[in-house]
């Protein structure tokens, strides 16, 4: 498009050097014509002594002067060079009149006040237009009393004011179509500018695309595959501190483990199906029970509690409320000591408040890896956090060394809606509190 546009501005270039190949036509009509009235009118012996290599001469000066202008300075020439231009022109014009027999030179005079217009300005452009028009007026008289008497008299100044009027008409024309140019020029540049400055922008949202996908993967796999690799590892290491005192709870303990593996591959498969289905439905009341069912299995009783409806939330929500309890029961398992979960999931008509509560040695909310005894715990808690910042969502932490943990986490029904969020979490928040 702005190839486009450059090949258009190009051509609107034209128009001014065409006038100089007119001019120089304009000349070459008009003092061949004096030339040849000359030979036929009573001055034509005095003319023919040396007037026609005269004006020969001028006409080759007025047609470099047309090409140095146009070549140096395409009628923007400074102020003392335009007037040096202008004097030339109408010296040279003198020249051509004082050689003229007949009154044919008066035709070039309109070229003067047409060159002052780019030069001057249009009411110094008009003035000289309406000297040049009386002057002729003037000269016709003195030279010819009954001019008006004499047609081709009275057509040549006729032609003379039209060609006047018409220069005036043309110059302000020519002036207008360059200021177009000109502005239009201005937009291309601050176009390209614009588009240059999307390109850098388009690249910048593409690498911050890349980088939350990429982060979105690592959360996906630190929130499922560590999951179940915890539940993995802590059945494989009760296989072993019972593998002498009770073959038995050994052999159970790798059976879990074996099925927590299977269970993370399926996650795997999951995951990578909803790579390429997106729109898939996903149930976070199903997803849940699962969860806690599994939870159950591997030794921490897990109660879970859901009350309303999921139907209208939006998958980010759910999917964003399902991988924080994920990673705040496996922060639970790995950490707490607990020997019951409680989950409470409520589905409001604005929010969706899940409540995370056990019965472990708790620690210090102030630090995460204060009496936690890992910075692990640290990691999980702020990855929780990050999950419900993608939805808008917010969570709170309540916790005592030796009182357990109350994790709650606020997401609203659909996250670009955040009229009325935080009243939503402060309604649950105290709702929370009042049921303690």
């Amino acid at each position: 498009m702005t190839h486009r546009l450059r090949q258009w501005l190009s051509s609107r270039r034209q128009p001014l050097p065409s006038f100089r190949f007119l001019f120089t036509l304009m000349y070459l009509g008009v003092i061949g014509s004096i030339a040849y009235f000359n030979t036929l009118l009573s001055c034509g012996r005095q003319f023919l002594g040396g007037g026609a290599g005269v004006l020969a001469i001028i006409f080759l000066l007025l047609v470099g002067l047309e090409q140095v202008e146009h070549r140096r300075y395409r009628y923007e020439a400074p102020m003392s060079i335009a007037v040096v231009l202008l004097v030339s022109r109408v010296v040279l014009f003198q020249g051509v009149a004082a050689l003229d027999c007949s009154i044919l030179s008066i035709l070039l005079f309109p070229i003067i006040p047409f060159s002052a217009y780019f030069a001057f300005g249009a009411t110094v452009s008009a003035l000289l237009s309406l000297f040049y028009a009386g002057l002729a007026v003037v000269m016709t008289w003195r030279h010819n009393p009954d001019w008006y008497l004499n047609p081709m008299t009275t057509y040549v100044l006729i032609a003379f004011v039209l060609l006047l009027f018409f220069m005036q008409m043309l110059a302000r024309a020519i002036q207008r179509d360059e200021a177009n140019r000109r502005a239009t020029e201005k937009l291309l540049f601050n176009l390209e500018a614009s588009h240059r400055t999307l390109q850098a922008y388009a690249e910048q949202v593409g690498e911050l695309v890349a980088t939350e996908e990429r982060n979105r993967l690592a959360r996906d796999i630190h929130d499922s595959l560590g999951h179940s690799l915890t539940a993995v590892n802590i059945q494989l290491e009760k296989a072993l501190a019972y593998w002498q005192r009770s073959p038995d709870e050994s052999h159970q303990a790798i059976r879990d483990a074996k099925q927590a593996a299977s269970e993370a591959l399926q996650e795997v498969r999951h995951s990578v199906g909803t790579l390429r289905d997106p729109d898939s439905r996903f149930s976070l009341r199903a997803a849940l029970e699962g969860l806690t069912q599994r939870m159950t299995d591997q030794g921490l009783p897990t109660a879970l509690t859901i009350t309303g409806d999921e139907s209208d939330y939006n998958r980010s929500t759910l999917v964003a409320l399902f991988r924080a309890t994920q990673e705040g029961l496996t922060n639970v398992q790995r950490h707490a000591r607990a020997s019951q979960v409680k989950l409470d999931l409520c589905f409001g008509e604005e929010a969706a408040r899940l409540t995370l509560q056990d019965d472990g040695r708790g620690f210090d909310t102030t630090q995460f890896d204060g009496q936690s005894g890992s910075v692990e715990a640290g990691f999980g808690l702020q990855g929780i956090r990050e999950r419900l910042d993608l939805v808008r969502g917010q969570v709170e932490i309540k916790s005592d060394p030796g009182h357990g943990t109350e994790l709650i986490m606020i997401a609203p029904k659909h996250p670009v809606v955040l009229a009325g969020q935080s009243a939503a979490f402060t309604h649950f928040a105290e709702a929370g509190a009042g049921d303690g």
